[in-house]
């Protein structure tokens, strides 16, 4: 190659580099946690994403602009008062009164915005919430124990699809085994839900945000990033999510 065939094709070159690296800065997203832990951050990246944790700045607003995606995760029971129930206290760990507000206030925006929003166990609980439902405060109490959601930790136990949702399930099969941890579920379910996929002791276990309300709004009781990577719910929830956000 000589020198001067090089300086006549550098002005292509030097294009051909600017357009590479302007499509990887275009590619990149920023996914908003409401609360990380590593397998939530493990689950979504892919070596050219921008993972924030919400619970841990204090300036919300200012994540909030750079936002491509939401997820609420799991963890603590809303406040009862966040659905206007005072019975439900009694049954309710530790509550977060911090994190009730974060996470309404990622929620409101996602809607407002139509950010693509995946909610996890609480997380779900939560859309409902926010949406207007209202949940269940025990679970074995008010329901029974034909299907244990949690048992001193996390355990498995089965789901039928009752609706088709291309966004979280492979299609083609009608029962999954998935990961359970909780003792509260949705009870009263917000007007702009559709329940995708039950328990066999009824309780939803799988929600989709109408789309004449938001494009990409889907929750699941169960916990997806803990599945494993060569799980399809694994891996379907995370290939929607990201379509989602590059639409």
């Amino acid at each position: 190659m000589s020198y001067v065939w090089f300086m006549k094709k550098l002005p292509i070159i030097l294009l051909c580099l600017f357009t590479f690296f302007s499509c990887q800065k275009q590619q990149q997203k920023t996914i908003i946690l409401s609360k990380a832990s590593l397998n939530y951050v493990e689950w979504m990246n892919d070596g050219n994403t921008i993972i924030l944790d919400a619970y841990t700045i204090k300036n919300t607003d200012s994540i909030l602009a750079l936002a491509d995606g939401i997820i609420l995760t799991g963890g603590e029971d809303i406040n009862p008062l966040e659905y206007n129930d005072t019975a439900n206290i009694k049954v309710c760990g530790t509550i977060n009164f911090s994190r009730d507000t974060l996470e309404r206030t990622l929620f409101n925006f996602a809607l407002e915005h139509k950010v693509p929003l995946i909610g996890v166990c609480r997380g779900m609980q939560m859309m409902n919430v926010a949406s207007g439902g209202g949940l269940y405060g025990d679970i074995p109490s008010e329901i029974g124990t034909t299907v244990v959601h949690r048992n001193n930790g996390e355990v498995m136990h089965e789901i039928a699809i009752v609706d088709t949702c291309s966004f979280i399930f492979p299609i083609g099969t009608d029962t999954f085994m998935v990961n359970s941890w909780h003792h509260q579920g949705l009870k009263d379910i917000s007007e702009n839900l559709r329940i995708i996929a039950r328990s066999f002791d009824g309780l939803p276990e799988a929600v989709v945000m109408e789309k004449s309300t938001h494009p990409f709004m889907i929750a699941v009781q169960f916990h997806p990033e803990r599945l494993g990577k060569e799980n399809p719910i694994h891996q379907k929830i995370r290939h929607s999510f990201y379509k989602a956000m590059c639409e």
